[in-house]
């Protein structure tokens, strides 16, 4: 019986998944920042929230959601941590369909306290890989999850 399986077109697969490689590079960065943010106890996903809710206070967990293209159960999960902790409270909106997020004193207090570690991790990634590269770097994966995001509208 012969294998059904192309090894030339596994290692080409292998090189070249998009999915694969993000990942990847997802683990990489986000061990670095996990790094920096250890000794506050805060999470790299837990950041991104906090800075999230600063930027748009009052924002709805559905909104918030759709920003970090997570599915609002996993989103509610992250924010019951943090909520738990103090650094943000979650509030009924307008009507009883909606969630609204605001950061706490605590929240904004930690914030403060772990921008200086986001700057010492970014400046890391910087030296790293480069300040151009990583800019244009960034600026690509926000344009892929943006496309991304499209073409699963585009297809509904």
């Amino acid at each position: 019986m012969t294998d059904p399986l192309d090894l030339a077109e596994i290692r080409a697969c292998a090189q070249s998944c998009a999915a694969a490689n993000v990942r990847r590079a997802g683990r990489a960065v986000g061990r670095l920042y996990a790094e920096s943010f250890a000794e506050i106890g805060l999470e790299p996903t837990q950041y991104s929230l906090l800075v999230a809710c600063t930027l748009a206070e009052g924002a709805t967990v559905g909104k918030l959601a759709e920003v970090f293209l997570l599915e609002r159960s996993a989103l509610a999960r992250n924010l019951a941590v943090m909520e738990k902790r103090g650094l943000l409270r979650v509030k009924p909106g307008e009507d009883r369909r909606t969630r609204k997020v605001f950061l706490t004193a605590k929240g904004r207090t930690t914030l403060a306290a772990a921008l200086p570690r986001w700057r010492e991790a970014q400046a890391k990634a910087e030296k790293a890989f480069g300040p151009e590269r990583l800019a244009n770097l960034v600026g690509e994966a926000r344009a892929l999850a943006d496309a991304m995001q499209k073409k699963d509208h585009a297809e509904e």
